[in-house]
C-alpha cells in the first residue's frame, strides 16, 4: 500500500507539509461554510487542493448596481482632489470589497466604520460642482453640441 498523506494521516499525528495543508484546507472550508450558514456533511478526508470543489449555495454576491464598491467609486468621483490620495482610495475600495463579501460578516461592522471615516476624510476638500455646460448636457441626455 502506498504511503498516502492527507487529513486522516494528519489526525493520526503526521505533521508533514502535505498533511498540514490538507488539514488547513478542510478547516478553512468548514469555517467558510459555517459563516455562510450552509450545512455541510462531515468528511473524514478533505478533497485535494487540485480537485475543484463545488460552490456552496448561500448568499449571493451583490450585482454591480447594488455593490458597495460601485457606490464608493461613484462617490469618490464627485470629490474634489480625491485623485491626490490614491492610498486612501485604494483602502476605501478594499473596505468596500469586504462589505460586498457575504462570508465576511464578522468584519462588516469594523469595515463600515472605517470606510465612513475614509469617505469623510476624502470629502473634506468638497464636492465637485457641475459647470453650466455640464449641467446643460446632463439635462439634454448627454448629447454634445
Amino acid at each position: 500500500m502506498a504511503d498516502v498523506h492527507n487529513r486522516t494521516r494528519y489526525l493520526a499525528g503526521c505533521r508533514c507539509e502535505t498533511c498540514k495543508l490538507a488539514q488547513s484546507t478542510y478547516t478553512r472550508a468548514r469555517r467558510q461554510a459555517k459563516k455562510s450558514g450552509v450545512a455541510q456533511p462531515r468528511e473524514n478526508v478533505a478533497p485535494s487542493p487540485t480537485t475543484p470543489t463545488p460552490a456552496a449555495p448561500g448568499p449571493s454576491a451583490p450585482t454591480d448596481e447594488e455593490s458597495v464598491v460601485a457606490g464608493v467609486r461613484e462617490e469618490i468621483a464627485g470629490f474634489v482632489g480625491a485623485e491626490d490620495h490614491p492610498g486612501l482610495i485604494a483602502t476605501a475600495l478594499a473596505l468596500a470589497r469586504i462589505l460586498d463579501t457575504p462570508s465576511a460578516i464578522a468584519q462588516h461592522a469594523a469595515a463600515a466604520g472605517r470606510l465612513m471615516d475614509l469617505m469623510i476624510t476624502l470629502g473634506k476638500s468638497g464636492k465637485k460642482k457641475p459647470t453650466k455646460l455640464g449641467e446643460l448636457r446632463r439635462l439634454e441626455g448627454g448629447k454634445s453640441a
